[in-house]
């Protein structure tokens, strides 16, 4: 395959600046702006109807801007058709030919760029050896899996080394087996070719498990752009908690503030409690809490071991009794209704050695965390 167009280091591969999108009166996208880097896998996550696609078809030169600019390589493209921006397109349906074999499918853009037939034979040959596909050449598109399926579209889509890959839910219509292979094997792709890939998902998994950056939409605008962890760890508001995982919510009241932290009344305790926000004496938040950060004993064990009990609460235990268990394979899920009526979640993993639950409906427990693991976040309604 011939090399990608050879462009500046410092440029993002793609800019939006400022970007609408107006259909029928209303904003699909509201004045979006979002630098793409060279060589990364950027995942735009979001629900449906938040716009990740439209962003997605206004690279790819499928829509026009209502305002704003795109540029692609630092050039401005808001106004050139498809076919004269470097990036191709993998969809949700493949768009494959129905009546074109293997080699066939992928030569197509070759084709169509009068490129040599040896050029062809040598270009197809190796995209299809990136995707595992070599061999298939003379296979009818109709007789593949869905998953050989998607793998023709990615040959198809990398064949003439576009600047940036465009991935529209391409693994949406995969079993859950098939699918986690895929994140894998696109993943190693991305790394092996150095290509820029855009991914559009609304499963927070596949985008965590997948991109360098992802970029968290809601209604038309960005909530948050971040690597995976910084976002799941540190979320900025309540949206983008709740979107990117479960999430435990305690109504607190800062009591003092100081650098870097703040003391917050929240369930009967007075802690202090780590906070990049700015707060004032009197401030409602909201304390987050991931159910992988909570710990769980039971009243009975706390008070029949002096040194656990001594170890566990560190001022921040809460008290309650547990109301169910729910079993989901490696962990089970812990829900606890705390004694001021507030319900909370937490995670547990299985014994190594006895894969039991341990915990019971009906059984009295104290509710802590690691300091530091909280996240304190202005009061929203």
């Amino acid at each position: 395959m011939n090399d990608a167009n050879v462009s500046s280091p410092t440029i993002p591969v793609v800019s939006l600046h400022e970007v609408s999108k107006v259909y029928d009166g209303q904003h699909a996208l509201n004045g979006v702006s979002l630098d793409v880097q060279r060589g990364e896998f950027l995942t735009i996550l979001g629900p449906s109807g938040c716009g990740k696609t439209t962003i997605l078809r206004l690279i790819a030169g499928f829509e026009k801007v209502t305002s704003g600019r795109v540029y692609i390589d630092g050039q401005d493209v808001s106004g050139l058709p498809p076919e004269r921006r470097n990036v191709n397109t993998v969809f949700q349906s493949y768009a494959l030919f129905p009546h074109m074999n293997v080699f066939e499918n992928v030569a197509f853009g070759l084709r169509m760029k009068k490129r040599t037939e040896a050029e062809i034979v040598s270009s197809v040959g190796k995209a299809l050896r990136l995707v595992q596909l070599d061999g298939f050449e003379k296979r009818m598109v109709g007789n593949l899996s869905g998953g050989q399926q998607q793998r023709v579209a990615i040959a198809r889509a990398i064949v003439n080394r576009p600047l940036v890959l465009l991935l529209d839910e391409p693994l949406s219509a995969l079993d859950y087996r098939l699918r986690k292979r895929m994140q894998l094997d696109l993943k190693h792709l991305q790394r092996k070719l150095g290509i820029t890939f855009v991914l559009v998902t609304h499963d927070q998994e596949e985008a965590f498990s997948m991109s360098d950056r992802v970029v968290v939409m809601n209604d038309g605008h960005i909530e948050q752009i971040g690597t995976p962890a910084g976002i799941y760890e540190e979320p900025r508001n309540l949206y983008v908690a709740r979107f990117v995982g479960e999430i435990n919510i305690l109504n607190a009241e800062v009591v003092e503030q100081s650098e870097g932290s703040a003391r917050v009344r929240a369930q009967g305790l007075d802690v202090t409690m780590r906070t990049r926000c700015a707060f004032a004496p009197g401030d409602k938040v909201h304390v987050l809490l991931r159910p992988e950060d909570l710990r769980v004993e039971t009243l009975k064990d706390l008070a029949e071991d002096p040194e656990l009990g001594d170890s566990f609460a560190g001022g921040r235990s809460m008290v309650g009794t547990v109301e169910e268990t729910i079993y989901k394979g490696a962990t089970y899920d812990v829900a606890v209704r705390l004694d001021n009526g507030s319900q909370v979640m937490a995670t547990e993993f299985f014994n190594e050695d006895d894969e039991t639950v341990y915990f019971r409906a009906g059984d009295r427990v104290a509710v802590s965390w690691v300091e530091g693991w909280e996240v304190v976040l202005p009061h929203e309604e």
